[in-house]
């Protein structure tokens, strides 16, 4: 699908998603005989989720502006959601959204680090990397610029937290 059907549906959405008080993540089109349209939405900062209600409630307005508008011939499946408890971080938002959370990060040095977000700033995230055996954790700050890879991932107490 074109990008310009994905600036037209990210501009009939994004007042919606404002409205809300969310913050529109991305939309994207996959193309063929029934297209995919999948907004993506969160909460603008901090930690957190998007109220299930709330969810349903913009899907609906999306809906109802996409249909309004028409910005694709045919039929097409909706899909709103959120980018997930495993998910992308690439900017500053993306970290906040993670304080508490367990993040995996590899650096441009080739270190992989593994531990809870502790704050973060435009230049850097402090993480709390797990000690060995019981013994308490250390901080390390790792400046955003030297960021290769980063994910959240679900913490099922492997970390000792």
């Amino acid at each position: 699908m074109s990008k310009a059907v994905e600036t037209r549906i990210e501009e009939l959405a994004a007042p919606i998603v404002s409205n809300a008080e969310l913050y529109l993540e991305g939309v994207t089109v996959t193309s063929g005989k029934n297209p995919l349209v999948r907004v993506t939405l969160d909460l603008p900062e901090g930690p957190g989720a998007v109220d299930a209600e709330k969810l349903q409630k913009v899907t609906r307005e999306i809906s109802a502006a996409l249909d309004e508008a028409d910005p694709i011939e045919g039929a097409y499946t909706l899909e709103v959601s959120t980018p997930g408890a495993e998910r992308a971080l690439e900017t500053p938002r993306h970290f906040s959204r993670s304080i508490g959370r367990l993040v995996e990060i590899k650096t441009s040095k080739g270190e992989r680090i593994k531990g809870h977000v502790l704050s973060v700033s435009d230049e850097a995230v402090k993480v709390e990397v797990a000690g060995k055996k019981g013994k308490p954790g250390t901080e390390v700050t790792v400046e955003l610029a030297k960021i290769t890879k980063a994910r959240s991932r679900i913490d099922f107490g492997s970390l000792g937290r």
